[in-house]
């Protein structure tokens, strides 16, 4: 009978313990190293991120990130800092590069009356160059043509801001970022970002 009773009590608490109920995920602590990918909002840049992280027991994180990437890539690896809030990680990183401004000017000398006339200044921005100045001559009658082409490097500073949701179990990380100042554009300086560990 005392066997009886055990056996009943022990069903009891089995079938209570298997009754279905489930148990939401718990935010887990971000502390790894997580890699995956980026995309840009008009997709015309992509690439490969690394992000090394660390979070303190009161949820502040701090680390570097790293990107790659084979093409056109306004973002740049730099260290990051943030905080954790339940299942969102919130992360920023400042941004700084080098931007080339590149400014064409052709000018025509009639070579009778030595009279020179400016026929186009055009001036455009580069992720890539060379600093300094070229210049080109070429002759056609009595017209030469004298184009001169500077290019300047110039710095320039922004901030990487990344909301990220943290989800199956705290082992991947998506979400969206955008980037202010004058690193990116504003037709690339922003899009979503998705890494795992």
């Amino acid at each position: 009978m005392k066997n009886l009773v055990l056996a009943t009590a022990f069903a009891v608490l089995v079938s209570a313990c298997s009754s279905g109920t489930t148990v939401s995920d718990v935010p887990s602590n971000v502390t790894s190293r997580f890699v995956g990918t980026f995309q840009n909002t008009p997709g015309t840049q992509s690439g490969n991120v690394t992000l090394d992280i660390l979070e303190n027991d009161s949820g502040a994180v701090s680390g570097n990130i790293i990107f790659t990437s084979s093409g056109a890539n306004c973002l740049s690896t730099s260290t990051v800092s943030g905080t954790t809030s339940g299942f969102t990680v919130s992360l920023s990183s400042p941004q700084s590069g080098d931007r080339f401004q590149i400014t064409t000017t052709v000018v025509e000398t009639d070579n009778t009356t030595m009279t020179s006339t400016t026929v186009s200044v055009t001036t455009v921005n580069s992720s890539s160059g060379t600093e300094g100045t070229t210049v080109s001559e070429s002759t056609s009658g009595n017209i030469t043509t004298t184009t001169t082409r500077v290019t300047t490097r110039v710095a320039v500073m922004g901030t990487l801001n990344i909301q990220f949701t943290s989800s199956n179990g705290g082992s991947t990380l998506s979400g969206t970022y955008t980037v202010s100042g004058d690193t990116c554009s504003n037709q690339t300086g922003s899009g979503t970002m998705t890494v795992s560990r």
